[in-house]
């Protein structure tokens, strides 16, 4: 399987429909694959060969687009970098994936990794190229993506994706849109190119919004109607309820569906964008090792905001303890799971599998608990929990009940050496008002068994996070340890 067969066959039955929409690029699916193979044949002619790792580190994410069709047509994997990625990074990535070159839209400001310039000349360096490929393909293609994981716990890790893998996740319990889905997310984001190539095989089309961009203009585009679906991360909705405030009736009547990933929300959080953003609005939780687990939206976002829902019907997941046994429901516990896109292994400097993998099971690194209704609760990372007096404390348990208190915004709590007790509790917190440790600590005192409450309170005026909305406690645990 190549799903670079699949962008041909859709651009033989959809030749004339509108496949991506960007700032600089407009492309229907015919327009898309006669790009992508002009594109492949002069990468081809730079030396790229069938089964090499090619980053891809663009602003524009429908040249992303293209380049990722046209690896797929040299038989080559893609591996999608964050567009802020520095060099001295870049250089890391090359060496620890093995990547035969990097595309990039900047001239590289160094010799140590081998890049290709893909500008606003690039264009006319492909125009001479035919608009199909006039090779066939020796064998079948393997690895579609090298996925890198956000790099929260260190050194991001790659997770390899095959053809068949990523096809399954882009067809599995979709919603068809009708019509195009808007999406401001980075293709270096693993659930954006799930729900840009779902969009894209239902014949919907995608609309790319600028990387660096307003809630204001973001909103602006929503209601002009550019899209029937909207993908973002708990940052964009919390900036979009910014704009909007409390409205009578839903901002966004006319999105079929509001997706939110790629990191947590507090119950209140998913509440308010139901009842002020849109009624369509659908808190998903998933993994770049398998793709869309569970989702919470309609009747069951009211009566369960505190979960994420219910696991998807082609996803099976367990809760189990540290001898595999399956759990009882209440009781917290390691997720592991099964999905048909699930990714098979972790490329990391070409090693083998992981850890992540185990007995035919996919290992997120997640904790979390069932209640008896089977709503599924997220109680955080494994690398997270903080052991304290060998008390195990998970840190979405103490957040709960600080984010209750008066004026809290945001909340992480993260562990930190403390010898001899092994570790400590703290949590940074993010206030719309005037707040003080000790009315903080009241609140804990009240409502928090002994172990469980935090030590220090740190207030900030922001959290750190990555690209996808993810909270960067490993700098939070430096600036404790720094300061201790």
């Amino acid at each position: 399987m190549n799903l670079a067969d699949a962008f041909v066959g859709m651009a033989t039955r959809w030749p004339c429909r509108k496949a991506v929409m960007s700032q600089h690029l407009n492309l229907t699916y015919a327009g898309l694959a006669e790009r992508a193979a002009q594109s492949a044949q002069e990468l081809r002619a730079r030396g790229i060969a069938p089964e090499t790792n090619v980053g891809i580190c663009l602003r524009d994410n429908a040249e992303t687009l293209v380049m990722i069709v046209a690896l797929w047509m040299l038989q080559a994997t893609a591996v999608p970098m964050d567009f802020r990625t520095r060099a001295a990074e870049k250089r890391l990535l090359a060496e620890e994936f093995n990547l035969a070159a990097i595309l990039e839209d900047r001239q590289a400001d160094a010799d140590d990794y081998s890049s290709i310039l893909v500008d606003p000349s690039w264009p006319e360096i492909i125009a001479k190229n035919e608009r199909s490929l006039p090779w066939p393909r020796q064998r079948e293609a393997e690895v579609a993506f090298i996925s890198l994981t956000s790099g929260t716990t260190g050194r991001p890790k790659g997770i390899v994706i095959n053809h068949k893998q990523m096809l399954l996740r882009s067809i599995c319990d979709a919603e068809r849109l009708d019509g195009p889905l808007l999406n401001p997310l980075p293709l270096s984001f693993s659930a954006s190119r799930t729900y840009t190539f779902s969009s894209l095989f239902q014949g919907s089309g995608v609309y790319f919004f600028p990387l660096l961009f307003s809630a204001q203009q973001l909103a602006d585009a929503i209601l002009d109607g550019m899209a029937n679906g909207l993908c973002a991360v708990p940052t964009i909705v919390r900036n979009l309820l910014e704009v909007f405030g409390e409205p009578s009736t839903p901002a966004f009547t006319g999105l079929r569906a509001l997706y939110c990933l790629g990191a947590p929300m507090l119950p209140e959080e998913k509440v308010r964008a139901k009842r002020f953003l849109s009624n369509n609005f659908i808190q998903e939780y998933g993994s770049s090792i398998c793709g869309r687990i569970s989702a919470l939206s309609g009747s069951d976002l009211d009566a369960r905001p505190d979960t994420v829902g219910r696991v998807l019907p082609h996803v099976t997941l367990q809760v189990v303890d540290i001898n595999e046994n399956v759990v009882r429901p209440g009781d917290a516990g390691v997720i592991r799971l099964r999905s048909p896109g699930m990714a098979q292994s972790i490329y990391r400097g070409g090693q083998g599998p992981s850890d992540g993998f185990k007995g035919g099971w996919a290992y997120p690194g997640d904790i979390g608990a069932f209640d008896d209704d089977g709503f599924l609760h997220l109680l955080g990372r494994t690398s997270d929990v903080i052991i304290r007096g060998g008390a195990n404390v998970h840190p979405s348990e103490v957040e709960r009940v600080i984010s209750q208190y008066e004026g809290v915004v945001e909340v992480a709590v993260v562990g930190f050496t403390k010898f001899p007790e092994g570790e400590e509790i703290a949590a940074f917190v993010v206030s719309k008002r005037p707040l003080t440790e000790s009315a903080l600590e009241a609140h804990c005192r009240a409502r928090l068994v002994p172990d469980k409450r935090p030590r220090k309170f740190i207030l900030v005026s922001d959290l750190p996070r990555n690209a996808n909305g993810k909270i960067l406690r490993t700098e939070l645990r430096k600036r404790l340890e720094n300061a201790c």
